[in-house]
């Protein structure tokens, strides 16, 4: 009996409120992306990352350039996805963040980005640096 009331006193302590609640996860990152093909090494260049997600209750997002490997590179993007417990009604407007990072080589090789455009879609694109 006892530890029925500890359970029940527990489960009204961490229940959840009517207040929003948010959570981070990945969005979509466009095809609207410029990395170049080619460079020097050492020299600085820019890559463009155009990210979206696909309504109002999206917000601060963010593209996140992660080193994986000496070569290898991947780019994703993240947002904040927030509604209410009892339901979301977001209006289905588009929202965006365009992202510059700066990168530097340092060394001669093959660069490879292995971009995650969508939750089941890779692509990877590639820099020459001499």
């Amino acid at each position: 009996m006892k530890c029925i009331l500890f359970l029940t006193l527990l489960c009204f302590l961490f229940s959840c409120d009517d207040e929003d609640y948010s959570r981070i996860t990945m969005v979509c990152i466009e095809n609207e992306r410029v990395i170049p093909e080619t460079i020097e090494n050492m020299e600085s260049s820019q890559i463009q990352i155009k990210a979206s997600a696909g309504s109002s209750c999206w917000s601060d997002l963010y593209v996140e350039l992660r080193k994986l490997d000496l070569f290898e590179y991947s780019i994703k993007a993240y947002g904040t996805f927030t509604c209410h417990k009892g339901g979301c009604a977001c209006p289905a407007v588009m929202v965006y963040k365009d992202t510059i990072i700066d990168f530097q080589p340092t060394q001669v090789g093959m660069y490879l980005f292995t971009i995650s455009e969508t939750k089941n879609k890779v692509d990877i694109d590639t820099m020459i640096v001499q």
